[in-house]
């Protein structure tokens, strides 16, 4: 039995990204990555943002674009970097996977994931992975919103994340 996502429940820059991502125009049931507009977006819910890009053959994922939010919560810049066990440790494989099978579903998941950091303090995330096509229906891209759920609040270290541990995922009915 699949799980799936308690949307009013959502911090509000994950569920901010999912509305608006509800309001673009479809190809296919899915929204169009040609009507996505940052402009659009609400300004708070920006800095959270994520735009992951898919190819083929074989299958990667690459972090088009990484919200400040982020930058500064997580400490690292993943703009324009791969999933890849350089970025996101052993957990890369599965990170990998959710999203192949989210593209080949073409369904949207929400995802719980620990962050540990270099200095030992743990971080839980909640993130949101949003399917988006191109103008032949195909998945291509997945828009994305994080926040952090709790952990990592000593100011006195800056985090530096160096493993993910997903730890849930739940798709969006």
């Amino acid at each position: 039995m699949e799980q799936y996502a308690d949307l009013d429940n959502l911090s509000p820059p994950v569920l901010g990204v999912y509305k608006y991502w509800l309001t673009l125009p479809k190809c296919a049931g899915l929204p169009l990555k040609s009507s996505l507009d940052p402009v659009d977006i609400p300004t708070e819910h920006l800095p959270h943002v994520f735009l992951v890009q898919l190819e083929e053959n074989p299958f990667a994922a690459l972090i088009r674009l990484q919200g400040t939010y982020i930058n500064h919560s997580i400490g690292e810049y993943f703009t324009n970097k791969y999933i890849d066990e350089s970025t996101f440790g052993e957990s890369a494989t599965a990170i990998l996977a959710g999203y192949e099978e989210a593209a080949q579903k073409r369904v949207a998941y929400v995802s719980h994931e620990e962050v540990y950091g270099i200095s030992g303090q743990i971080m839980l995330v909640e993130a949101i992975h949003l399917p988006m096509v191109d103008e032949e229906g195909n998945v291509n891209y997945f828009l994305g919103a994080l926040s952090r759920i709790s952990g990592a609040t000593n100011h006195d270290h800056e985090f530096r994340g160096r493993r993910w541990d997903v730890k849930a995922v739940s798709n969006i009915a």
